[in-house]
């Protein structure tokens, strides 16, 4: 299991990014941006795990999204 001390949630991450918490969701559940994986659980949701670590790489780097 992910310790949640080393993940941000969609929410906190689509702040951030000034962008709808679902639409940062659909843009990792569709490998558009370089964090983030989206794993698909059994009742059929999707639950969304973004690293910390790659979150802030990626805004201190500015890397451009696709």
């Amino acid at each position: 299991m992910t310790d949640r001390n080393e993940t941000y949630t969609a929410k906190e991450c689509a702040e951030r990014l000034g962008l709808d918490p679902n639409t940062l969701r659909n843009l990792i559940r569709t490998k558009q941006v370089p964090f983030g994986i989206a794993v698909r659980q059994p009742s059929g949701r999707t639950h969304c795990i973004i690293p910390k670590a790659a979150f802030d790489k990626f805004m201190a780097e500015g890397v451009p999204m696709e």
